[in-house]
C-alpha cells in the first residue's frame, strides 16, 4: 500500500480536503476528510486569486485533526482548461505516444501563445478498427498561470506537489470502478453551478461534456417563475410533496428547462455519433441530484430509468473520516485523483507534454556525434533541427491571428442554449389552429374545379373533413391525386382516409349536341350505394316515376319512345372522401445550431 497523500479540490463555494492512500488493486482508503467554505474573493473559475486566504482556510481546517500526509494532489475544474478527444495509432511504447501528441499539440489546441499552456493526456480506450489498433485519448491544455497558483498554495502549506489532475479525469477514474460491463449508462454530476455529463460504455468513457447550469440555475428559475424568495424556492425544491402542491407541471418544466435541455443536447450528440448505443440507465449524484422531481423529468425526457449513487465501489472509509454515504460522494474529485492522475505538473512527468521530445532526441544525436567526432553527422542533425524549428515558427505565425477559441466556444454554447430557450418559448405561444386558413386555401388550390370541401371541423390542429368530387360517368382519380398532394404539405401530419363513399344517379339522354355532348332530359333517379347496385340499376328493364322538366310523371320502358324521341339511360358517379390529419407550423431548421461542435476543443 502506498503512503498517504493529501488531496485538495477547490470550488467556488467549498474546499474539500481528504487524506487517503491507494492499494495495488486501485481501491482507495479514505482515512480523513474536512470541508470548509471557500473564502470570498479568493477563487475564480479555477484561478487562485488570493493564495494566502485559501492556504490559511485549508490550514485551519486540517490543523489538529490528524492529517499527517506531506504530499498533495490537487484537482482543478475550470472553463479555461480546454479538453479534446483524439484518435491516434497504437504504440507499444507510451513515450512514443507522448511524442506524437506533443508534436501535434498545435493542431489540437490552436492557440497563438501555446508556450503559456501545460499539455497532458490520459488513455480512454485501446481498440481495433479496420485500419488497425488505435488509442482514444483525452488531451487537455491548461493555462500555466492557473496551475502555478496551486503550487503556491502547496508552498504556503509546506507540502510537496505530487500531481495536478484535471477534474474530468478524476471523475472518470472513479466512475470506471462503479460501472458494469455490457451497459450504456449516463452519469450526471449535478453541482451548484454546473452539471457534468458522462456517457459510459461499461467502464470506458464514451462522451464527457459540461453544462453551465446546476442547482443554482434551477433555484433562480423557480424564483422568477413563482416570484418568490430564494429561501422559499429552496424549500420547495427540497420537498417533492410541497412542490407538487404549489408548482404546476408547466411551471416545473420551465424551471428545469435550461438544465434538462443542456443535458439533452449532450445526449442527442451521443446518439448521433453512436446510433446503436441506447442509454440503459441514468445515475445521478452531486448537490443538484437532491432537487425534488428531477428523477421523473430526466426519465421522461431521456427515456431511461434514473437512480442515485448510494455507495462507491472500490472505496473504503476508515480512521477519522466519519462520512455518510451521501457525504462521500462530495469527495469524488479527491478520491478519483489518487487512482491515475493526468499530471498537469509544472516540470517533467511520465505524461507531461511540456518538454519537446523531438528536441531531446536531436540533442542525444548531437551528443553521440560529438562523442565519435563526426562533424558531418552533426551538420545533418543541425539541419534537421533547423527544419523543425522553421516549421514550428511557420505554424506559430499562421495561428497568431486566431484568438483563444475557448472563450468563443463558451460564448457559442451559451448563445445556443439561450436561443433554444427563446425559440421554445416562441413556439409555445402559437396554436396549431393558426394553420387552418392556410390549409383551406391549399386544399382549394389543389382540388379539381368540380370538386369541393363539403365539411370541415378542427380542434387544436386536428382536422376532420370531407371532399366530394363532381358527377362523372366513370370514376376518376383526380380527387385521389389531390389528396396525395394535400398529405404531402410540409405542415400536414398523420394524414388518413378512413372511408370512401360513392353516390349514383341515372339521367335520361335524349340526344347529343354538335360537339357530341349528351343532352339530358332531366336528373331522374338518385341512389347511393355500391357499384354492384349501380349495375343492377343499369340492368332494369323499366324505371318508373321519372320527373320531366314540366313535372309530368310518365311511364316508359327501356328502348321505347318518349314523346316521340329515342332515349337512353346514363349512370353518373360521385365520390366523397372522408379524411383526417393534424396540421402544425412547419419545423424551422437553423443550420447554425445543428449538431454539437463542443468536441472541437471547448473547455469541458
Amino acid at each position: 500500500m502506498a503512503s498517504k497523500v493529501l488531496t485538495i479540490y477547490i470550488s467556488s463555494d467549498a474546499i474539500r480536503v481528504a487524506e487517503m492512500q491507494k492499494n495495488n488493486n486501485k481501491t482507495v482508503v479514505l482515512s480523513n476528510a474536512a470541508e470548509i467554505a471557500t473564502p470570498a474573493g479568493c477563487f475564480n473559475d479555477g484561478y487562485i486569486v488570493d493564495v494566502t486566504a485559501a492556504a490559511e482556510a485549508i490550514r485551519q481546517a486540517i490543523f489538529g485533526r490528524g492529517f499527517a500526509a506531506k504530499e498533495v494532489i490537487f484537482t482543478i475544474a475550470s472553463k479555461k482548461i480546454a479538453s479534446k478527444e483524439i484518435e491516434v495509432n497504437y504504440f507499444k511504447n507510451s513515450k512514443k505516444l507522448g511524442q506524437i501528441l506533443q508534436a501535434n499539440s498545435g493542431e489540437y489546441f490552436p492557440m497563438s501563445n501555446s508556450g503559456d499552456y501545460l499539455f497532458a493526456y490520459s488513455i480512454l480506450e485501446d481498440y481495433m478498427t479496420e485500419d488497425g489498433r488505435k488509442y482514444r485519448v483525452s488531451a487537455v491544455a491548461a493555462p500555466m498561470d492557473l496551475v502555478k497558483g496551486y503550487y503556491e498554495i502547496a508552498e504556503e502549506l509546506k507540502l510537496k506537489v505530487q500531481s495536478i489532475d484535471y477534474f474530468g479525469n478524476s471523475v472518470i477514474q472513479l466512475l470506471s470502478l462503479q460501472m458494469q460491463e455490457g451497459r450504456i449508462d449516463l452519469v450526471l454530476q449535478i453541482e451548484k453551478d454546473a452539471t457534468y455529463v458522462n456517457v459510459m460504455r461499461g467502464k470506458v468513457l464514451v462522451l464527457q461534456r459540461s453544462v453551465n447550469y446546476g442547482k443554482n440555475a434551477v433555484i433562480n428559475a423557480l424564483m422568477d417563475v413563482k416570484k418568490i424568495s430564494e429561501k422559499d424556492a429552496k424549500t420547495l425544491l427540497s420537498n417533492e410533496a410541497l412542490l407538487d402542491q404549489h408548482v404546476t407541471a408547466d411551471e416545473y418544466a420551465q424551471t428545469v428547462s435550461y438544465l434538462v435541455n443542456g443535458i439533452g443536447r449532450a445526449v442527442e450528440y451521443h446518439r448521433q455519433k453512436n446510433p446503436g448505443e441506447l442509454l440503459q440507465g441514468i445515475k445521478i449524484f452531486g448537490e443538484g441530484s437532491a432537487i425534488a422531481g428531477i428523477e421523473k423529468i430526466l426519465q421522461r425526457e431521456l427515456g431511461a430509468p434514473v437512480e442515485h449513487f448510494d455507495t462507491l465501489v472500490g472505496v473504503s472509509i476508515k480512521g477519522q473520516a466519519a462520512l455518510t454515504a451521501e457525504e462521500v460522494l462530495r469527495y469524488l474529485p479527491n478520491i478519483g485523483s489518487v487512482i491515475d492522475p493526468m499530471n498537469l505538473n509544472i516540470g517533467s512527468s511520465k505524461k507531461s507534454l511540456i518538454e519537446s521530445s523531438d528536441l531531446i532526441k536531436y540533442m542525444k544525436y548531437a551528443l553521440i556525434v560529438a562523442t565519435v567526432g563526426s562533424a558531418a553527422f552533426a551538420g545533418i542533425t543541425a539541419y534537421q533541427h533547423k527544419k523543425v524549428m522553421d516549421r514550428q515558427a511557420e505554424l506559430e505565425a499562421k495561428i497568431k491571428s486566431i484568438e483563444d477559441i475557448e472563450l468563443i466556444a463558451q460564448d457559442y454554447e451559451r448563445a445556443q442554449a439561450e436561443y433554444q430557450q427563446v425559440k421554445s418559448f416562441e413556439i409555445s405561444t402559437h396554436d396549431d389552429n393558426e394553420m387552418i386558413l392556410t390549409f383551406i386555401a391549399d386544399a382549394e388550390r389543389l382540388l379539381p374545379s368540380e370538386s369541393y370541401m363539403s365539411s370541415i371541423t378542427f380542434t387544436s390542429g386536428s382536422v376532420d373533413f370531407d371532399i366530394t368530387s363532381g358527377w362523372h360517368e366513370v370514376t376518376k382519380n383526380e380527387v385521389a391525386d389531390a389528396m396525395v398532394e394535400i398529405a404531402a404539405l410540409d405542415y400536414v401530419q398523420n394524414f388518413k382516409i378512413p372511408s370512401i363513399a360513392e353516390s349514383y344517379k341515372v339521367l335520361i339522354v335524349i340526344g347529343y349536341d354538335e360537339e357530341g355532348n349528351p343532352i339530358f332530359l332531366t336528373d331522374t333517379y338518385d341512389s347511393t350505394g355500391s357499384e354492384e347496385e349501380s349495375e343492377e340499376l343499369d340492368g332494369l328493364d323499366e324505371i318508373k316515376d321519372i320527373k320531366t322538366d314540366e313535372g309530368v310523371l310518365v311511364e316508359y320502358e327501356e328502348g321505347m319512345l318518349l314523346d316521340g324521341l329515342d332515349y337512353s339511360l346514363m349512370t353518373m358517379r360521385q365520390v366523397t372522401y372522408s379524411a383526417s390529419c393534424h396540421i402544425s407550423r412547419p419545423v424551422e431548421v437553423d443550420p447554425d445550431v445543428e449538431g454539437d461542435t463542443s468536441e472541437e476543443g471547448g473547455a469541458q
